[in-house]
């Protein structure tokens, strides 16, 4: 199973959003083998290990590379690093879909919001309907995934503007499921 993450890069010089594909076979706590890709680059192997704390050699294709790994300065949340590979330095701020759940920075937030797949699955029950009113925590659909049921619930409180896929619908990780706005 393929796991997408939204990253965005920082540096002195630029800042850029790419999206992670990583298919993962990890060999343990400490190294692992996978396959990933690069936005829509053709996938490439990866072998990696922990060699100390913070510390990763990662073999990319016949390359390798050592990176640094410590939480960003003033970092706003736990998803944001400062990396460090040869004599370049970088911000990286990670975006898994899977993890909104525990995210509760954006429930008070005003606007539309998005609620997103957390994992491949299929809807297998609608919970509310357009125009519904909704409280945070209010569950709006039940996806099936690896033959368990799960409930997403609502991040905040709103109204359903939008819901895109039907029940029976496949989706994918971070596809848009239901939007909701602000009352």
């Amino acid at each position: 199973m393929a796991t997408k993450l939204k990253v965005t890069l920082g540096s002195s010089w630029a800042t850029s959003e790419h999206q992670i594909e990583i298919e993962s076979s990890i060999n343990g706590a400490d190294a692992g083998e996978t396959q990933c890709r690069l936005d829509s680059e053709p996938p490439i192997q990866a072998n990696w290990v922990r060699v100390g704390p913070g510390r990763y050699s990662i073999l990319l294709e016949d390359r390798s590379y050592e990176a640094h790994v410590t939480p960003a300065p003033g970092a706003e949340s736990s998803r944001e690093y400062s990396v460090r590979v040869g004599s370049k330095s970088y911000r990286v701020e990670l975006d898994d879909p899977r993890a909104w759940k525990g995210r509760r920075r954006l429930a008070g937030s005003d606007g539309v919001r998005d609620v997103s797949a957390p994992m491949p699955g299929k809807v297998v029950k609608l919970l509310v309907g357009e125009g519904d009113e909704v409280e945070d925590g209010q569950g709006l659909l039940v996806i099936e995934a690896m033959k368990m049921q799960n409930e997403l619930r609502s991040p905040r409180a709103g109204r359903v503007e939008r819901i895109y896929p039907a029940e029976g619908a496949g989706v994918e990780t971070g596809a848009p499921l239901v939007r909701l706005v602000s009352l």
